[in-house]
């Protein structure tokens, strides 16, 4: 603009705008020239101030300080922990010894530094909590429970009982023994491998137990008559051929007993059945010939002994001779007893 001389004056740049951020002791700007005037920092933008997106100087001063100050707590972590002398630790598990040298504060960070896994049923013989010492020696123990089924067998067993209805010297069994299965589920503990503990659970029987019983016989043999007297030997009628009385006294004769032994056996028979093999005793279920009680006891000559009077006079020669030796002494016995 003219002036009253009528010249210019010289214009005068304008100066730069500046901002000034006191107390900040370090500040990075991106795009900006910085320069220290003291203690007062002085940051001029080389940017246009109406183009300019940055946030302002001083929240990025703070978040840098924040930076700054995480990072010196790391470094100074890794500091501290290189500073903590090395502890050997001895670990045995697994069956195994592991030396371990390890900086870790605990029991438990030192196992899992060394990658040992520590369930909750393990037995560790020290707390997981306790600081680790130099030659500090650790044992862990693995336990395991678990559930287990098995069969249990009880076995029978025998008992002896005494009977007149046997000969002395004789055994029968009467009750035939089982033995009893049960099933039985326990809680099994194991440590290392090794069980310690087995508690039952379920117990379930499958079969009961039955014990064996055997009849011994305490009867006395019936004594032998005495040789004098002899004893009373009815006269034996005439044999009729073909008759079972005949069939009987050709079977006596082969066993020598003749004479008083066939007229003995004659009498005693005739008293018994009167030799009908088909003869049985309404109230005791003896049968036959020789009046055998039970009748099956003749089934131990031949099958055929509801029929068969072979069978039932071989039966009953056989008996008589076994317990009372002759045909007379049966019949003796039989007239004082009204049996033999």
């Amino acid at each position: 603009m003219p002036t009253a001389h009528g010249r210019r004056r010289a214009e005068t740049p304008a100066p730069a705008k500046r901002r000034v951020i006191s107390g900040v002791a370090r500040v990075t700007l991106v795009g900006a020239f910085v320069a220290s005037t003291g203690g007062v920092l002085v940051a001029q933008s080389l940017e246009p101030e109406a183009t300019s997106t940055k946030a302002p100087v001083g929240a990025l001063s703070l978040d840098l300080r924040a930076e700054s100050l995480s990072s010196r707590a790391d470094v100074a972590g890794r500091l501290a922990l290189e500073q903590v002398p090395a502890a050997l630790l001895s670990i045995a598990v697994d069956g195994t010894t592991v030396e371990q040298s390890t900086r870790a504060a605990t029991l438990a960070d030192a196992l899992a530094e060394a990658g040992i896994t520590v369930d909750a049923d393990d037995i560790a013989s020290a707390p997981l909590a306790e600081p680790v010492h130099d030659g500090m020696t650790v044992t862990i123990q693995r336990v395991e429970v678990t559930e287990v089924t098995e069969q249990v067998v009880d076995a029978h067993e025998t008992k002896r009982v005494e009977t007149d209805s046997l000969l002395e010297g004789t055994e029968k069994v009467t009750t035939e023994g089982v033995d009893g299965v049960a099933s039985h589920t326990y809680r099994v503990t194991m440590i290392d491998g090794v069980e310690v503990s087995r508690e039952i659970l379920v117990s379930a029987v499958a079969t009961e137990r039955v014990d064996e019983v055997v009849s011994v016989g305490t009867r006395k043999p019936a004594p032998k008559p005495a040789a004098n007297p002899a004893p009373y030997v009815p006269a034996s009628a005439p044999v009729s051929p073909g008759s079972n009385r005949a069939l009987g006294q050709s079977m006596a004769a082969a066993r020598g007993w003749t004479g008083s032994q066939w007229s003995c056996l004659d009498s005693l028979w005739q008293r018994e059945s009167g030799w009908n093999h088909l003869a049985m005793n309404p109230s005791s279920g003896a049968y036959g010939i020789p009046q055998s009680l039970p009748g099956s006891k003749m089934a131990t000559v031949a099958a055929d002994w509801r029929t068969n009077p072979a069978t039932q006079i071989t039966w009953g020669m056989n008996y008589i001779a076994g317990r009372y030796g002759t045909p007379c002494a049966a019949w003796s016995h039989s007239e004082a007893t009204n049996w033999y």
